[in-house]
């Protein structure tokens, strides 16, 4: 449009001409001026075609001279191209992260995981209240954020190299368009570029630019292993062998002595299995190599067909979640009054877990990189549903899907000064998130939403502090004072006992200790029933049992519903047992310490009866029975 503008200029400028010469009334061969007319058109046509040549080259007519900084131009672009692709695929398709939204006590995801600093959205998580969320972005949207994100910057580029030999460079916004293939990325500007030097110029107006990259490849592909990991679970899978192979879950052991599970040391062991098997895992490619058979365990037939390096990742130190249920210290079977028959002991122990972590997946080559993390749910030793859409899905149990009554939470120490805390409510066997008391003015309050219960609990906890409890009816009551009490750390002597298990037991506190393992106790103020049982090295065998026993139980059919019996018997094989540490001592008091007393103390010393080595079984459930009789004597030093 614009050449036939400017041809209709030279047009107007040929008829003033003609319109002149027959002014003049001079004569003039017909053929000279036909001659004439062609001679004029010839030089305006050049003159045209010269002026579009260097005025508005293409990008194939750059010439020499402007050649270095047009081809400097789109390199700079290519690399602010370059830096998007980039960001996409370290953010996990995004440039621009969504909104950030942080978890809570209760669940350590946020909305963001943080990898070396940088944060990389979640595709599925678990909020701080407990839901199940996803934020998968699209091909589109990636589209559309390296389309803005070239657009933001391509007058950014600096010519000044260039100015000092002459150049002069004008770059004008404009338009851009971004098209991710599966492994180009082509982008499309409409921008005006302007170079001067001298009496030349160029003006380039479209600019096209093509880069190879996988980001198109690895996005189709990480969308496959997204949607396998909805529909499979098959990470939750593998943490619960890792939970089965590195906690205790469900057991029995042979053994006369108590078994104590710390905390501490099961998560700690939990988060190192996943280290280790978490970064061993594979789906079925032609990616990796086999160091021998057994390693087929951690390869998932997901049907998808990888052909690019693809990494499983989870670090002990990201936000990790683990709940452990069930009784830490359980005591041995077979040294009660009356089971002297068995001729063993043995202790049966069973723990749930809640677990929860992030696992980032990342698909890559010697260039690029895809990532993106997604969380890991285990509840109550189970893995997640698989569910086929998960937005806003809660994963708490029904009752607490109808939080309908509303309830002021008030949370202080025992000097009645305001403490934040996290706030769990129970009903039944399900247990509740509400939320955290925050401090305003004098008081730590939190307005919630509870479920409505009858004979309910509303659970306060905060770092070091115990847990503060209420018993409420919230279909009635819509206010709670919770008071937590302030731990103090003591040290505890047990004079000349080599190892021992010490319990403080309280109606709202429990702190056990296995000595000398564990030299420190914390201790609130409470009216305590204080138990120690001290241990020592035993060479004591209890021989193996290889025993018939015959029982009577209720007979089949019509005789067993008359009171009919019929004898059953069954095999006894256990093998001889070597009892390692055996009961030398112990005993039992009560003994109530106030918050005054703790705070002037910083010792606990127990004084307890040593009843001597057992040299047999009966002698060893002797001692049992004597530690239930005997009083010991707790003092703070």
């Amino acid at each position: 449009m614009r050449i036939e503008n400017n041809f209709g200029k030279h047009g107007r400028a040929i008829d003033r001409f003609a319109f002149d010469e027959r002014d003049t009334k001079t004569p003039i061969n017909k053929r000279g001026q036909v001659t004439l007319f062609i001679i004029i058109a010839i030089i305006i046509v050049g003159g045209v075609i010269l002026y579009y040549t260097v005025g508005r080259s293409s990008v194939s007519g750059v010439s020499e001279e402007m050649r270095p900084v047009y081809d400097y131009y789109l390199s700079c672009v290519e690399e602010k191209v370059r830096q998007g692709i980039n960001l996409l695929g370290e953010q996990g398709g995004y440039i621009e992260t969504p909104e950030f939204e942080p978890g809570s006590a209760y669940m350590p995801f946020s909305s963001h995981l943080s990898f070396f600093g940088q944060g990389v959205p979640y595709w599925m998580y678990v909020s701080g209240n407990n839901l199940l969320r996803e934020n998968v972005p699209t091909k589109e949207g990636m589209e559309r954020e390296l389309s803005k994100y070239v657009f933001d910057r391509i007058t950014d580029c600096d010519f000044t190299d260039f100015e000092l030999q002459g150049y002069d460079v004008y770059v004008d916004s404009g338009t851009v368009d971004s098209k991710i293939n599966d492994l180009t990325v082509d982008v499309s500007l409409k921008n005006r570029i302007t170079i001067f030097k001298g009496d030349s110029k160029i003006v380039v107006d479209n600019h096209e630019l093509s880069l190879n990259s996988k980001l198109g490849k690895f996005f189709g592909m990480a969308i496959e292993i997204y949607n396998y990991e909805r529909v499979s679970s098959f990470l939750e899978d593998y943490a619960l062998d890792v939970m089965r192979l590195y906690a205790p879950v469900t057991g029995t052991e042979i053994t006369c002595t108590p078994k104590i599970f710390v905390d501490e040391n099961i998560r700690a062991d939990i988060k190192e299995g996943l280290v280790q098997n978490i970064a061993t895992l594979k789906l079925n490619g032609d990616y990796y190599d086999l160091t021998n058979k057994d390693r087929n365990y951690f390869v998932t037939d997901s049907g998808l067909n990888i052909d690019e390096n693809l990494n499983f990742m989870y670090s002990k130190d990201w936000p990790t979640r683990i709940e452990i249920y069930g009784d830490k210290v359980v005591n041995p079977v077979g040294l009660q009054e009356g089971l002297g028959i068995l001729g063993f002991c043995y202790v049966p122990y069973h723990l749930v877990y809640d677990i929860d972590f992030p696992v980032m997946v990342q698909l890559f080559d010697d260039f690029e990189m895809f990532q993106f993390p997604v969380g890991v749910v285990i509840s109550k030793n189970q893995a997640r549903e698989a569910l086929p859409s998960i937005e806003g899905v809660s994963i708490e149990s029904q009752v607490c899907s109808t939080k309908n009554q509303d309830v002021d939470i008030f949370t202080y120490d025992s000097n009645i000064d305001p403490i934040e805390a996290r706030v769990q409510f129970k009903c039944l066997d399900s247990v509740c998130e509400i939320g955290s008391t925050a401090i305003k003015g004098s008081d730590a309050v939190l307005k919630g939403e509870i479920p409505q219960c009858v004979n309910g609990f509303i659970v306060a906890s905060a770092e070091g502090y115990a847990d503060g409890k209420v018993l409420i009816s919230s279909n009635e009551e819509t206010v709670a004072n919770l008071v937590l009490r302030k731990k103090y750390n003591l040290s505890v002597d047990l004079g000349s006992v080599k190892s021992a298990l010490v319990r403080f037991e309280s109606e709202d506190y429990n702190a056990v200790i296995l000595y000398p393992e564990s030299k420190s106790v914390e201790l609130i103020e409470a009216d305590y029933n204080v138990s120690v049982t001290a241990y020592d090295s035993s060479s004591l065998k209890i021989p193996a049992v290889n025993d018939r026993k015959c029982v009577d139980v209720p007979s089949g059919g019509v005789a067993g519903f008359f009171g009919g019996e019929t004898e059953k018997c069954f095999d006894v094989n256990i093998p001889e047992t070597d009892v390692s540490f055996a009961v030398v001592g112990g005993g039992k008091t009560s003994w109530y310490v106030t918050e005054g007393e703790l705070v002037n103390s910083k010792e606990v010393n127990i004084n307890i009866p040593i009843f001597g080595l057992p040299k047999s079984l009966d002698e060893l459930q002797k001692n049992s029975f004597l530690v239930e009789d005997s009083l010991i004597y707790v003092e703070l030093e």
